[in-house]
């Protein structure tokens, strides 16, 4: 039998344990909490953690037991059924997303509030962030630019690691395979000594060997390994205080095979191989003082560094040859501290921080004809920023924020924020925000010079920073009665960008870099658009009923044409439909968690510009729409010490989106889109070791 039969017989016979076997019986439970957690406490963007329901922001989190019932092992797999949020392919720079119509660029990624650095073509790769040693995702919708400055124009994702624990030592050892050749190894460890200290210790290593074909070189997707490792420790400094070191370490590998040359006589082919590093380090202090004013400092090393190297092979010899190779590094370095005030008798609070970054970069790819020092750039980015929150009622809380800002490229304007929050009842609030957002072009929109012989994008040192304006209405319904719990959530925005840093094919003319249409060019460069808009709304509707959760919404989006502008025939918006649910169910007597996931995104429309007889006319490029659909099982044995999910992602076998009318970019080609890797069966098997529960307050109470 072949590897692959036997990998598919060995996945057959796991996938019938969750029903074959009964696990042993403990206290039954009545409810299943997995979608509707009406007190989840969350951090970001807060004075200080505190519920979901009492944040003045529209904050929605995503548990560990979401993740682990959809097999997602890493942020990418994560996100592709959450509505507002698409998941885009590029086969050479790995995964990006948009949120709520707005591009990735736009887009703050985070852990424990520490920005991830190496973004390219603008975008984190969401493949390249694990979730082995994630307790929750907080996402934040709209823009943050007040408290977290620069790419946070529409939203932030916060990802909170694992900081405690109940017992005196863990051990949780997981494996995870899928027949699309993909093999996940996770190890994660706990100690507590001494009441007040805790190691905690993770890691892991994920190989993708590309589809299951006779050719691996014809493989669409390429091969990849993944190894990475975080260690954390924290020390408890009397009842209100801690101190945490946290050091992580990745590295991935992508090898792009290319086709066989010259088959019949001294056959060769070219081969690409991508490296990439991040190594960081963050110290974080947080506490109470006096009881009255909750203090939190994290500082932050960041080490990105992106290797590609090209090489020559000759089968007959079996001789590999370098030709070639570029490496580019980025290094981040980071302050935040944050004061805020919690008078619980006072009607007025008030928040006050500083957020200093640096960042520098150095490459060959990278030219600043201002430099003194070829292939170096750097920037920085110095802010003060504050909040005073107003309360003159229980049921009504007004915030007023503000961000001044030293860019060392560009003058950088002071952004301001306004909040609030009306408990008209008991169960329905009502949210509104106005918020300004500012991003200065990275250093890559600046001076990145990528050309070889399937790219050609450049930057531009004449790029300007964006500036937005966003709105936002959000109507919240909770109900408890008896076994029953209903949610309902109405939320409208409105976005306006001035400046929007775009990738454009251009000409050069006397010096001076032009946009033209897709048509005229195949030399990409990043430009200002004069002015970028999107609007939309969505309904979310939750019904919980003991061993029954059903979730689902539809969210629809007006994406601004600018071409609308200068032909008339040219509809201002161009609209598309998400829609999406979750469903969970715990099968009684053998307490087997059953989860669907299903997302449909509607088709996408866009209009470019196209030169004909001498007069511009506007072309339509669609992207087909598609649904994924995905179900899993779950099942615990031996008091929890032994879990055991099966499922499917991509039941329907999506892998690629025809699209009609124009190019799909400077990375992409042909007349398809990909999406993924097509039907995907999955097994995770974790085993848990666990000694002595700890009484700890403070790891009891789950503090982060």
């Amino acid at each position: 039998m072949s590897p692959q039969g036997k990998r598919r017989c060995t996945l057959s016979l796991i996938l019938l344990l969750p029903l074959l076997l009964f696990s042993q019986k403990e206290e039954a439970l009545d409810s299943i909490s997995m979608y509707l957690d009406f007190e989840e406490v969350v951090v970001t963007a807060q004075y200080a953690p505190t519920s979901s329901k009492n944040a003045l922001q529209n904050i929605r989190s995503i548990s560990r037991e979401r993740i682990e019932r959809q097999g997602a092992t890493n942020l990418e797999q994560l996100l592709q059924q959450d509505l507002g949020i698409r998941i885009q392919q590029d086969l050479v720079l790995g995964s990006s997303m948009s949120l709520l119509g707005l591009g990735g660029e736009n887009v703050k990624i985070m852990i424990d509030g520490v920005p991830v650095i190496g973004r390219l073509d603008g975008n984190i790769d969401l493949s390249q962030i694990n979730l082995n040693n994630i307790e929750r995702v907080e996402i934040v919708e709209g823009p943050m630019a007040v408290s977290y400055g620069t790419d946070a124009l529409a939203g932030v994702i916060n990802l909170i690691t694992k900081k405690s624990q109940l017992n005196d030592y863990e051990l949780s050892l997981t494996q995870q395979l899928e027949t699309r050749g993909e093999s996940n190894s996770m190890v994660d460890a706990g100690i507590r000594f001494h009441d007040h200290w805790l190691l905690r210790i993770n890691g892991g290593r994920d190989e993708f060997q590309g589809f299951d074909s006779a050719d691996e070189r014809s493989s669409l997707w390429n091969p990849k390994k993944q190894w990475y490792t975080d260690v954390s420790l924290r020390r408890n400094l009397g009842e209100d205080h801690q101190l945490r070191y946290q050091f992580s370490f990745f590295d991935e590998e992508v090898k792009n095979l290319g086709e066989i040359r010259r088959p019949q006589f001294n056959p060769y082919a070219f081969d690409d191989d991508y490296l990439t590093r991040r190594i960081s380090h963050t110290l974080a202090h947080e506490g109470t003082i006096s009881n009255n004013i909750y203090w939190q400092t994290v500082v932050a090393y960041n080490d990105f560094k992106r290797e590609v190297n090209s090489y020559r092979l000759d089968f007959e010899p079996g001789n590999q040859s370098l030709i070639g190779g570029d490496t580019t590094t980025f290094t981040g370095y980071m302050l935040r501290s944050v004061l805020a005030s919690k008078f619980r008798q006072s009607v007025v609070n008030f928040q006050l921080g500083i957020d200093l970054r640096y960042e520098d970069g150095s490459g060959a790819r990278l030219i600043d004809p201002a430099a003194d020092s070829p292939g170096k750039i750097d920037m920085g980015d110095y802010a003060l920023f504050g909040s005073v929150r107003y309360q003159p009622i229980t049921s009504l809380m007004l915030e007023g924020g503000l961000r001044a800002t030293r860019n060392t490229r560009y003058d950088a304007p002071l952004i301001p924020s306004v909040h609030l929050k009306y408990n008209i009842t008991t169960d329905l609030v009502f949210r509104a925000s106005y918020g300004k957002g500012f991003r200065s072009p990275s250093l890559k929109e600046l001076f990145l010079s990528f050309i070889d012989i399937n790219h050609f994008i450049i930057g531009n040192p004449n790029l300007i920073a964006e500036q937005s304006d966003n709105i936002q209405f959000n109507l919240n319904w909770k109900k408890k009665f008896r076994d029953h719990r209903l949610n309902l959530r109405l939320n409208s925005f409105y976005n306006k960008i001035k400046n929007q840093i775009l990738l454009f094919p251009f000409i050069e003319q006397d010096g001076v870099l032009s946009p033209v249409g897709s048509d005229q060019s195949s030399t990409f460069a990043y430009f200002n658009m004069e002015e970028g808009k999107n609007k939309g709304a969505q309904l979310k509707l939750g019904y919980q009923y003991k061993r029954f959760s059903i979730e689902g919404g539809v969210l629809k989006i007006g994406y601004f044409n600018p071409l609308s502008e200068t032909i008339t025939s040219v509809d201002p918006f161009t609209y598309s439909t998400e829609m999406n649910a979750k469903l969970a169910y715990r099968l009684p007597f053998t307490d087997t968690d059953v989860s669907f996931f299903v997302r449909h995104n509607d088709r996408f429309i866009s209009y470019y510009p196209e030169a004909v007889d001498e007069n511009t006319v506007a072309r339509q490029r669609i992207q087909d729409g598609f649904t994924m659909l995905d179900a899993s099982l779950s099942q615990s044995f031996l008091n929890n010490r032994l879990s055991i999910s099966a499922g499917v992602r991509n039941l329907l076998d999506i892998q690629q989106l025809n699209v009609s009318g124009g190019t799909s970019g400077a990375h992409s080609g042909g007349s398809g889109v990909p999406v993924g890797v097509g039907r995907n069966f999955f097994v995770r098997i974790s085993v848990k070791f666990s000694h002595k529960e700890s009484t700890s307050l403070d790891d009891l109470s789950g503090k982060d």
